[in-house]
């Protein structure tokens, strides 16, 4: 308000534009010290301790907008950004409105302090979006009120036409108008569905990432590190569960030597099917464990997934569950919301030393883009094989892997500005920087574990929280990112590098009274109740190619072949036919309005006539000149026609008469003879056109954006016997 109201005086005074914009900033300086900053004035004067400290807080705020996430502490930094924001805003209006004389883009600023609180919020927008709404028809209806103003007085009476009661007026403009808006809808509801890409995922969708018929493109640990960083520690979701475990979002499987990124389309996902899916073998060891989730601030956080303990085998909700057997994540067909309550029962593995610790054979299982490095820098691979060489099998490489990043060169550290930015981030983590989070230490053993031929991938989710009970309380703070590591026989194993002193739980595979073999038959519970089953058999060595094609089968049942209607061969050639059969009915249409306004004025019935005569004729390319009459028209159609042009030759002399007689009275056998010469005018001079003009005629829109005849008529008094007579001499002698 103090910015506006010092432009306001400005302008009075007579300041020029960068007078004002001066002014406006050294009056946001002196506001901003007085409310922010009052310990660094003097009196309410700005001093160069109230700049420092401006600009010490600037950077502290912008730092505080990568590091985190809404909502935030309210605190002076954050206040003096959302200040100068603010007045930024108000600035830039005030002079596209008053100095620039275009109040409507006085808009485009405002509507960025509507769009990033309607992103970024957890709840409906719905409120500040009418108020938004509100003053922007209002902004709308002044500037149309002041424009219409600059154009002089709107003439219009019941007198602009005589006996048809008061309508606005009907000018070229108008009418031109009038038929753009309609052909704008006609084109805005015709042509979508047609066009690449309709009815398809978004390219870009703000709350779930990006998808081009290909990876999402959205880093997934933006949003891990920024529920890290908050500065509040909030309550994400509930869990009601036996014992807690990690709760897994999704699964990343694409490296490109910096970011982890999963493959998996929201075209992946699958209605949620009993089962186990190829996430596991389904004769490993393991148990059951049922979790009845209730989400809080998890929802408008931005994340479609659902946490779970891995593997889910059943799903039950108040909506449909989807799987996405690509990046093995939960999801919900529409957003879900806070107080979402959902129940899962997954099958959690048990492996131990003696399944691990055994030779893998990774020659199809599970697939190569689990062992791609490409992307990879050479000393990371150097390194990875130097701490593994001396190491014989899978498990011993994997736990090789976690003894280094876990041992005491690492250490875990939330704030790594260094790793931030800039290029080839592992190989600046392990050598040179040897500090980060839950991030750097999952995508290093993953890539890691890649380099010495380990199938490998990272997972985005949950520690289990804190316990009360049965119940597991899930927070900002828990918020995780762990590698995992094919086994067959097993299935994807879990691994924990990261050197968190709290939270984390080191898997017992992987601690040293763990890692000794114990020769023990593995019990396998049941999916559907009933005795345990235990089994020593190895696992056939086609398991995994029988899993393989089922996934495949699923995922080519969600992509069956499109249907009839929704082939692009079909759809193009049935849009070019709905628009051509579009045109000749809304020229129907426009007529049979033109003939119902007419009514029982004869007068304008033979105006009517005239017009949809006249209509055809343009677009069939025989229609009047700019500058040409209606009585020149018409001799020129009667000496290139002869007497095919009889019809529209007499139906000119009868508008004529009723446009520019007004003394004359027109009688309702004259608006009839209208109609049967503008219907016979049409029928003869299209049998000597031939097929295509005629075909043309039909299929142009030429004339529904031509402008009709304007008929205004002066109200005359009824006219003596002696004037009308006159009249009528007068304008034969005028044809």
């Amino acid at each position: 308000m103090s910015a506006l109201g010092l432009a306001a005086l400005l302008r009075r005074a007579g300041a020029g534009q960068a007078v004002s914009l001066l002014a406006m900033l050294a009056g946001f300086f002196v506001v901003a010290g007085v409310l922010l900053f009052p310990d660094t004035l003097f009196v309410v004067v700005p001093t160069l301790a109230t700049w420092h400290a401006m600009t010490d807080a600037g950077r502290v705020a912008m730092q505080g907008v990568v590091d985190q996430a809404a909502p935030v502490v309210v605190t002076r930094e954050f206040l003096l950004l959302t200040c100068l924001g603010a007045w930024a805003v108000a600035t830039s209006a005030d002079g596209l409105t008053f100095r620039a004389r275009q109040p409507l883009l006085a808009l485009v600023p405002a509507l960025g302090l509507f769009v990033f609180p309607a992103i970024v919020r957890n709840s409906s927008p719905a409120w500040y979006t009418l108020w938004f709404l509100l003053g922007a028809a209002g902004v709308l209806l002044t500037e149309g009120r002041a424009r219409l103003a600059t154009w002089g007085v709107w003439v219009s009476s019941t007198r602009s036409r005589p006996a048809s009661g008061w309508r606005l007026p009907v000018t070229p403009a108008v009418n031109t108008g009038r038929w753009l808006a309609v052909g704008a809808g006609v084109v805005a509801l015709a042509v979508p569905w047609v066009l690449p890409g309709y009815g398809r995922e978004p390219l870009l969708d703000y709350r779930t990432g990006v998808e081009a018929s290909g990876p999402v493109a959205i880093n997934p640990f933006v949003s891990l590190r920024t529920r890290l960083r908050a500065s509040r520690e909030e309550t994400l979701f509930t869990v009601r569960a036996a014992e807690g475990t990690y709760w897994r979002l999704v699964t990343l499987d694409q490296f490109d030597g910096t970011n982890w990124r999963t493959s998996g389309r929201p075209a992946d996902a699958l209605p949620f099917t009993p089962g186990v899916s190829d996430d596991q073998d389904p004769r490993a060891k393991a148990r059951e464990l049922t979790q009845q989730f209730e989400i809080e601030l998890l929802s408008g956080r931005g994340d479609a997934f659902l946490p779970a303990a891995a593997t889910p085998v059943q799903a039950r909700a108040g909506q449909p569950i989807l799987r996405n057997l690509v990046n093995q994540s939960l999801t919900t067909k529409r957003r879900f919301r806070q107080g979402f309550r959902y129940t899962v029962t997954s099958r959690v593995l048990l492996p131990d030393a003696s399944a691990l610790d055994g030779v893998q054979g990774y020659k199809d299982t599970p697939g190569e883009a689990y062992i791609d490095i490409d992307n990879l820098s050479t000393r990371v691979r150097d390194q990875a094989r130097y701490l593994t060489e001396a190491k014989t099998t899978a498990y011993q490489k994997a736990l090789a892997l976690q003894d280094y990043l876990r041992g005491p060169t690492f250490d875990y550290d939330l704030s790594v500005p260094e790793l931030t930015s800039g290029g080839d981030q592992l190989t600046r983590f392990l050598f040179d920087v040897k500090r980060g989070y839950c991030e750097q230490f999952a995508s290093a053993m993953a890539a890691m574990a890649r380099a010495v031929g380990l199938p490998a991938r990272v997972a985005i989710g949950f520690t289990p929280g804190r316990q009360s009970g049965d119940r597991w309380e899930v927070t900002t703070r828990d918020a995780h990112a762990w590698p995992e590591i094919w086994f067959n026989e097993l299935g994807w194993v879990r691994f924990e590098p990261t050197p968190r002193t709290d939270q984390v739980e080191v898997p017992a595979y992987t601690t040293a009274a763990g890692r000794q073999p114990v020769s023990t038959p593995a019990t396998i519970p049941p999916l559907g109740g009933g005795a345990a089953v235990t089994t020593t058999s190895p696992v056939n060595p086609g398991q995994r190619a029988e899993l393989e094609d089922r996934r495949a089968a699923q995922l080519g049942a969600s992509r069956r072949s499109p249907g009839l209607l929704e082939r692009r061969t079909v759809q193009v050639p049935l849009a070019v036919l709905l628009l051509l059969v579009l045109v000749p009915s809304v020229k129907a249409v426009r007529n049979l309005v033109a003939r119902r306004r007419a009514g029982h004025q004869p007068r304008d019935a033979v105006a009517s006539a005239y017009a949809e005569a006249t209509a055809w004729a343009g677009d069939a390319g025989i229609g009047r000149r700019p500058a040409e009459t209606p009585s020149a028209y018409a001799s020129r159609i009667a000496a290139a026609y002869g007497p095919d042009a009889e019809p529209l030759v007499e139906l000119t002399g009868l508008y004529v008469t009723a446009e520019y007689a007004a003394r004359l009275v027109t009688s309702p056998d004259q608006a009839h003879q209208a109609r049967r010469l503008a219907r016979a005018a049409r029928s003869r001079l299209a049998a000597r056109l031939g097929w295509n003009r005629r075909l043309i005629a039909a299929l142009s829109p030429r004339s529904l954006f031509a402008p009709r005849p304007v008929m205004r008529r002066p109200a005359s008094p009824p006219a003596s016997p002696g004037s009308a007579r006159r009249e009528r001499d007068d304008l034969a002698l005028r044809r």
